[in-house]
C-alpha cells in the first residue's frame, strides 16, 4: 500500500512538472515575442529558421489558456462530484483574489512611475482609465475600442480578462450542468465550433486582425478547450492505453504547430485549430500517464518547472519593465539594454513572488477563506451567531471542567 501511495505520489509530480514545464516554454516565448523593444528583432526575423520563435505570443497563450482552464475546470468538477455545493460568489472571489495580489501591486507601481517619470513615452496614452480596465477585468475590450488611447506597455494584460471572463462562464455552466456531463460537454463543444467560426468571420473584417486576437468572443476557443479536456477526461478511458505515445506525439507536435502559426492570419485559420487539438491531447494523456524519463527531463526539468510556476509574475512584470527600460536607454547598445531587461525581468519578478504572491497564496489556504466554502450566507451566520452569543467565564485552574460542559464551537 505504501509503495502504491508513492508511486502515485510520484506520477503527481511528473505530470505536475510537464504542466509547469510546458507553461514555462509558453512565458519564454512570450518573453521573446515582447523584447522588441530591446533587441533589434528586425535582424531576427530574416532568418527564417528564428522567425517563429520571436512572434509566438498568441502560440504561447494558447497554451497558458488551454492548461489553466483545465486545471481549473477539473477542480471545479471534482468538487461537484464529491458532493461538495459550488458557491459561485466565493468561488468569483477566490479567483479575482488570486489574480488580483501581483496585478494591483503592478497597477501601483505603474501610476506612482507614471507621476514620477519625467520621460513619458505615452503623451496620448489615458493611463487612469487603463488602470481601471485592467484592475475591472474589462482592458480587452477597452483595448478594441480605444487603441490610440489605451497604455501600450499594459497591452500584455489583456490575458487577465480574458481568463477571468472565461473562467466565470465556465463557472456558471458547471453549476448549472455539473452533473449532467454530456450536456455540460455539449455546451462547451458547441460554443468552442462557434468561437472559432466567429473569429475566422472577425479576422476577415476590415481591421479585424487587432479584434479577433483581443475579444473575449474570437479568443475563448483556447480555454473553452481546456474545459472540454477536463469534462470529457473520464469517458476517454479508450485512450489510455496508448496515453503514453500520444502525449509523447502531442508534445513533439507542438514544435511544428509553432512554425505553422508564427503569422495572425495562420493563427485565426486552421492551424489554430490544429493547436488546440494538440493542446487537448497533451492535457489529457499527461492527466492519463507518466512521461517517458526523455520528456520528463527536458519538458519537466527543473529549469522551465520553474519557469512555469513563475509564469504569472514573469508575465505580469516583463512587458512594462521592457518599456521601462527601452526609453531610459536610448544610448546604450542593445546587448546590454537587453541584459539589463533580463535581469529587472526576473529581480522583480521574484521579490513580487516571494512578497506578494505567497502571502496571496497563504491567505487563501487559510482557515478563515476555508470557511467559506461553505457559502457566503452561512458564513456570515456563523460569525453573527458567534459575536451574540453570551461569553463563558473562564474555570479557576484547580477546577475540573467536565468535557460536556466545555465551550463548544458553533
Amino acid at each position: 500500500m505504501v509503495l502504491l501511495m508513492e508511486q502515485a505520489t510520484a506520477s503527481h509530480d511528473t505530470r505536475d512538472r510537464l504542466l509547469d514545464g510546458i507553461r514555462g516554454v509558453a512565458i519564454v516565448l512570450v518573453v521573446l515575442s515582447h523584447g522588441w523593444t530591446l533587441w533589434p528583432t528586425e535582424k531576427l526575423l530574416s532568418h527564417k529558421t528564428l522567425n517563429p520563435w520571436f512572434t509566438s505570443g498568441n502560440f504561447a497563450v494558447s497554451i497558458f489558456f488551454v492548461v489553466g482552464a483545465f486545471l481549473a475546470t477539473r477542480t471545479l468538477l471534482r468538487r461537484v462530484d464529491s458532493g461538495t455545493d459550488l458557491h459561485v460568489g466565493v468561488i468569483s472571489v477566490r479567483r479575482y483574489v488570486r489574480l488580483s495580489g501581483q496585478l494591483y501591486v503592478l497597477l501601483i507601481a505603474v501610476l506612482i512611475v507614471t507621476a514620477t517619470d519625467t520621460a513619458s513615452a505615452y503623451p496620448n496614452a489615458d493611463t487612469g482609465a487603463s488602470v481601471f480596465r485592467i484592475a475591472t477585468y474589462t482592458w480587452n475590450w477597452f483595448l478594441v475600442g480605444h487603441a490610440l488611447t489605451a497604455r501600450p506597455d499594459l497591452g500584455h494584460l489583456w490575458y487577465l480578462s480574458v481568463d477571468f471572463q472565461i473562467f466565470l462562464l465556465v463557472l456558471a455552466l458547471v453549476y448549472l450542468l455539473g452533473r449532467r456531463r454530456a450536456w455540460l460537454a455539449l455546451s462547451l463543444g458547441t460554443l468552442l465550433v462557434a468561437a472559432l467560426l466567429w473569429r475566422s468571420h472577425v479576422f476577415g473584417l476590415d481591421g479585424g486582425a487587432y479584434r479577433a486576437l483581443l475579444q473575449t468572443t474570437t479568443r475563448m476557443d483556447a480555454p473553452l478547450t481546456g474545459a472540454l479536456a477536463a469534462v470529457l477526461l473520464p469517458y476517454l478511458g479508450v485512450l489510455r492505453r496508448f496515453a503514453r505515445p500520444l502525449l509523447v506525439v502531442s508534445t513533439v507536435a507542438l514544435v511544428p504547430v509553432l512554425v505553422l502559426t508564427d503569422t495572425e492570419a495562420s493563427f485565426v485559420g486552421w492551424p489554430g485549430v490544429v493547436l488546440d487539438a494538440t493542446l487537448f491531447l497533451f492535457v489529457v494523456t499527461c492527466a492519463m500517464s507518466t512521461a517517458p524519463r526523455l520528456l520528463e527531463r527536458t519538458l519537466g526539468s527543473a529549469p522551465l518547472a520553474f519557469l512555469g510556476r513563475r509564469s504569472l509574475s514573469l508575465y505580469l512584470w516583463h512587458y512594462p519593465l521592457f518599456w521601462f527600460i527601452s526609453r531610459h536607454s536610448g544610448g546604450w547598445a542593445w546587448e546590454s539594454r537587453a541584459a539589463v531587461g533580463m535581469v529587472a525581468m526576473f529581480a522583480i519578478s521574484e521579490l513580487s513572488e516571494r512578497l506578494v504572491e505567497t502571502r496571496v497564496q497563504r491567505m487563501l489556504r487559510s482557515e478563515r477563506w476555508r470557511e467559506l466554502d461553505d457559502g457566503i450566507p452561512q458564513f456570515l451566520g456563523t460569525r453573527i451567531r458567534g459575536w451574540w452569543r453570551a461569553p463563558v467565564e473562564p474555570s479557576r485552574p484547580d477546577e475540573t471542567v467536565h468535557p460536556a460542559d466545555r465551550d463548544q464551537p458553533v
